[in-house]
């Protein structure tokens, strides 16, 4: 019998995704009554860090193309919806999110269960900028993800720490008393000083790919074809520490006289490293399983994602015993966020 070459592409990333169609059967799901969020505990809160458990209802997770939301914390600044560096913590929901420390799933309903790790009352943003809760209202705050401007699902909850309602008059960032350590001393004779600056500014979130084809092994009906993705780098650059998902989405595989292998044959098993630049961050490597639909191929937590990191994928393919002899071809998209 003539063997069968199978063969993938994948394409680049895609930052905001057009076009998009959504198929579906039978009646709509029922929403409530306008997008809500609790927050618990929402005062009182640990000033040295809080996890944070946010539950929404009344959200549409079919709106705006299925982005979703962004969980954040942080003030309310006129630039919330477009300056993620003021945030402390993020976390994007939506209805492909599959849990893990930088996404979560919004169920059909609108609902969702989340957590924020490890909010504290004072913090220094990705901008630079000292944000101290105890003085200024703070806010679990969502909003339409990917910078959609409909502002129909945005959400603000004040949160307040222990010790916020009667702030300490003292600045906690003020000078300290003169004979602290590290206060320069006495120059000797012949010394002299200098005050060194320099300015960095903010970078981007950007995705590379080492080739755009990927073989997978040629093999008759009945059998597993194998083979890797091609590696994708992930520069985050931004100086934010948001956190970032990287997704794969992959299309059936077709023949050119119209036989098909259902996407959902080809399974994967992730894996993903820090390219050691000093950053200090982490990488988690997606769960193995099939790619019928959306999988996460690695991701980032809030907190640890600034730094350069690879991500690659064992891959098989279970093809049919009745699959007509030829060569298949199917498009994986990765999608950064």
């Amino acid at each position: 019998m003539k063997q069968a070459t199978r063969r993938i592409t994948h394409g680049g990333a895609v930052f905001a995704a057009a076009g998009l169609i959504t198929l579906g059967l039978g009646a709509a799901p029922a929403f409530a009554a306008g997008p809500a969020t609790t927050v618990t505990p929402d005062s009182g809160a640990d000033p040295a860090g809080q996890d944070l458990t946010v539950t929404g209802s009344g959200f549409n997770p079919n709106a705006n193309n299925g982005f979703g939301v962004y969980v954040v914390f942080g003030p309310k600044n006129a630039d919330y919806a477009t300056n993620a560096g003021t945030f402390q913590v993020s976390k994007w929901v939506h209805k492909n999110g599959a849990p893990s420390p930088g996404q979560d799933k919004m169920n059909a309903d609108g609902t969702f269960n989340v957590t924020l790790p490890g909010v504290k009352a004072q913090y220094t943003d990705g901008n630079g900028v000292f944000h101290d809760c105890l003085k200024t209202q703070c806010y679990v705050i969502t909003m339409a993800a990917h910078g959609v401007p409909d502002r129909g699902q945005d959400t603000f909850t004040p949160v307040t720490f222990t010790g916020g309602e009667n702030p300490d008059p003292g600045d906690p960032g003020g000078p300290g008393d003169p004979g602290d350590p590290g206060e320069p001393g006495e120059p000797g004779a012949g010394s002299g000083q200098q005050t060194l600056n320099t300015r960095v500014g903010n970078g981007a979130l950007t995705l590379s790919l080492d080739g755009d084809t990927a073989e997978l092994s040629t093999v008759a009906p009945g059998e597993h074809s194998t083979g890797a993705l091609r590696t994708a780098t992930v520069t985050d650059a931004r100086g934010t520490q948001a956190g970032w998902n990287l997704v794969g989405e992959v299309t059936d595989f077709s023949h050119a006289q119209g036989g098909t292998i259902p996407k959902g044959n080809l399974a994967w098993t992730p894996t993903a490293q820090v390219v050691d630049d000093g950053s200090q961050g982490s990488v988690t490597p997606g769960a193995a399983g099939s790619l019928g639909g959306a999988r996460t191929l690695a991701s980032s937590a809030a907190g640890s994602s600034g730094g350069v990191f690879q991500a690659g994928a064992g891959l098989d393919l279970s093809v049919p015993a009745g699959t007509a002899p030829g060569d298949y071809t199917a498009t994986l998209t990765l999608t950064l966020s």
